[in-house]
């Protein structure tokens, strides 16, 4: 991102933090810092530095601005008493709209009552962001990109030996997410094709902006919604209930014939000999089969360019034209699949450059259990936190719902205990930013009171950590470009058993370090071949160099990756290879192969695998998140590791913040040693003392 693009966030989420003490003014009871009350310890007892009045009052009363937003697309919010509702019953601080109706943007009288319903959000003091879609994925329009326009439609290159020629491209629909996912089936518009994101832009981006007039820049940003390159098999629905109810706009022709494809737009030759001065007819045949040198590189070629035109097409489109108005609203959203970095070559090319083209990066969360974290969903989050980092931004968005919950086991919504520890984890990972899916009602035990304590309890960690800043010295390789070089497309659903032998290596080993990292509460950034790059001598780009040399510490590389030789800028940094022939198999593995290289961390004695943390640093203070994610409690001495010996406190005693109850507890620590007692899915915030340095 440029350094007018750059300024002009920083301004943005400047206005945001003054903003917030106008809303705090309103929302926020007076709170008198010098008493005890309840179990609350006056913060200056023991002689630690006071936290500020402002970190104080909007730890016990979050103010709207660093409460969630809830999803409303579609819905009428002409009434102002709807509004407020959603503001004084429910405690949200925002809401997610767009202008909804049967006939969507179509339609003169959706968009005057949509409008009167941005007044209305406005009026009541309340965050508004925009949801760019009908439904989703992201793209088309409610299917008016496409109409009039079969042209724009995606595309995809299909390999068939019966064929004649072998290669030849069609239509994209078919087998992939436009034709399975639980919205609608529809066909959707192709993404490599920069006519078909303007026209998107035009009927959605710019029409909000002509409608909203003076409104739009209240709105803080777009949120798009799983955009991705669909020539890729991601398997059926596999619940015939649910997969009964989605309605297909667009009839399946059941005479296709299932083919590995790849995806494809019309100028693709010319950008590739554009690129890499190579005739990509002759490299049609190393895209679906070959072991050689060549032909590996000639997939790593075809695959960054894919995702070099996936993210300028279409993220940097979007992003330009956000930029487009001061003070308006900001690009963010989040992908399709982020946990699986299989998927991420046909669906992507390589997410962290498409995530780097959000203002406030994204993720999808539709699992509201909290040990659904170790299984995968830390590499969800690690992506966005990433991309926020690695553009030099703090902002990171969340769409969180309990889906898995309604779809699987009794198909019920989620208890407040597990929407708390899901979101403890989120926070500890990075986000900030909360779009709620979760209903308000649908149980007994859901309601607007445990809405309105969600509520609350996220805006307690916002209101502590979204001025902090992430500290995350280890970063975790990004194998993607090895993963480029060996994907072969594949007719059925594409998965790593059918893939090759280095595939599953590098896949198993990337979620292995991952989750074995999270497992002994070590905080991590992840990096590609190019961010590796600007941690050199000879920095590939100059801006992303000077933001991020100096932050990191070590990078550890997933078994299968390949050996490259780097002339770090600091010559202390650690390069940690996995061995392919001792590869690490549990995280007890991981825990002994980098315990030097995690960096500020709160470890438990004895080890302790459940429980999630994420370390920042505000005013001088280590802040370490900490989430036990199971249903047990655990009473345990956690030390403080990591930090330079040269590195002392100003006081002894630390502060202990609960964001459920608001309790502020002055904590005796010794040594860098705090006792800590954790009942089961509790979130608990330790802040330090000041460091000396």
């Amino acid at each position: 991102m440029n350094s007018r693009y750059r300024l002009y966030l920083h301004t943005l989420v400047s206005l945001f933090f003054l903003t917030s003490s106008a809303f705090a003014q309103e929302s926020a009871s007076d709170v008198d810092a010098d008493k005890t009350r309840d179990g609350v310890v006056r913060l200056e007892a023991s002689g630690a530095p006071f936290l500020s009045q402002e970190w104080l009052r909007d730890f016990q009363t979050p103010p709207r601005v660093y409460r969630p937003l809830q999803i409303v697309h579609g819905s009428d919010m002409s009434n102002p008493k709807t509004v407020e509702y959603y503001r004084d019953e429910c405690g949200l601080g925002g809401l997610v709209v767009n202008v909804g109706g049967a006939e969507y943007i179509r339609s003169a009288e959706n968009w005057a009552r949509f409008v009167k319903g941005v007044q209305n959000i406005v009026d009541a003091q309340m965050r508004v962001w925009i949801y760019d879609e009908d439904g989703y994925p992201s793209l088309g329009a409610g299917g008016v990109v496409l109409e009039g326009h079969p042209e724009l439609g995606a595309l995809e290159l299909a390999y068939d030996p019966e064929h004649d020629p072998p290669y030849y491209v069609r239509d994209c629909y078919e087998f992939t997410h436009s034709s399975n996912n639980v919205f609608k089936a529809r066909r959707y518009p192709n993404p490599l094709n920069p006519a078909a994101t303007q026209r998107f832009i035009d009927v959605t981006h710019r029409r909000y902006r002509e409608e909203l007039g003076d409104l739009y820049q209240k709105v803080e940003a777009f949120f798009t919604d799983e955009p991705a390159m669909m020539a890729a098999n991601l398997g059926v629905i596999q619940e015939e209930d649910i997969r009964s109810r989605v309605p297909y706009v667009d009839p399946i022709d059941p005479e296709k014939k299932m083919l590995p494809v790849v995806s494809w737009c019309d100028d693709l030759p010319e950008r590739y000999f554009e690129k890499y001065n190579e005739s990509l007819e002759d490299a049609l045949p190393s895209l679906f089969a070959g072991d050689s040198p060549e032909d590996r590189k000639a997939r790593r070629q075809f695959w960054t360019l894919l995702g070099q035109l996936d993210c300028q097409r279409y993220y940097a489109q979007i992003q330009d034209f956000c930029h487009e108005t001061p003070n308006g609203p900001v690009a963010s959203g989040h992908t399709l699949y982020e946990e699986n970095i299989l998927m991420q070559v046909p669906l992507d090319g390589n997410k962290l450059e498409v995530l780097k083209r959000f203002d406030i990066p994204g993720m999808d969360m539709l699992n509201s259990d909290p040990i659904a974290y170790y299984y995968g969903n830390w590499a969800a989050a690690a992506f966005p936190l990433t991309a926020a980092i690695l553009t030099g931004q703090r902002r990171m968005m969340t769409e969180i719902s309990d889906f898995s919950q309604l779809v699987a086991g009794e198909r019920k919504p989620a208890t407040l205990e597990l929407m708390q520890a899901t979101a403890g984890w989120q926070s500890a990972s990075g986000a900030t930013d909360y779009m709620l899916y979760y209903r308000v009602d649908g149980a007994d035990y859901r309601n607007e009171k445990t809405h309105a304590a969600y509520c609350e309890y996220v805006g307690r960690l916002n209101a502590t950590l979204m001025d902090a800043q992430p500290v995350r010295k280890v970063l975790l390789y990004y194998p993607i470009e090895e993963l480029q070089e060996e994907f072969r497309p594949v007719a059925d659903k594409i998965g790593v058993n059918n893939q090759s032998q280095r595939v599953r290596e590098i896949v198993e080993s990337f979620n292995i370090i991952g989750a074995g990292l999270s497992r002994v509460q070590t905080s991590f950034c992840l990096a590609d071949r190019s961010t590796l790059a600007n941690l050199t001598k000879t920095p590939t780009d100059p801006e992303e160099a000077a933001r991020i040399q100096g932050l990191f510490s070590a990078v550890i590389f997933p078994a299968g990756s390949q050996k490259i030789q780097y002339d770090w800028v600091d010559p202390d940094f650690k390069e940690y290879w996995t061995s392919s022939e001792e590869p690490l198999q549990l995280w007890e593995d991981v825990a002994r192969a980098f315990a030097d290289v995690t960096g500020p961390r709160l470890t438990p004695t004895p080890s302790y695998p459940s429980f999630v943390e994420g370390a920042f640093e505000r005013d001088g203070r280590l802040v370490f998140v900490v989430v036990n994610v199971v249903p047990e409690e655990y009473e345990t001495d956690m030390t403080l590791t990591g930090i330079p010996s040269d590195q002392k406190f100003d006081a002894a005693n630390w502060i202990q913040l609960d964001p459920e109850s608001g309790a502020m507890t002055d904590l005796p620590a010794k040594d860098g040693v705090i006792h800590v007692k954790m009942k089961g899915r509790q979130t608990l915030i330790f802040v330090s003392p000041q460091l000396q340095r």
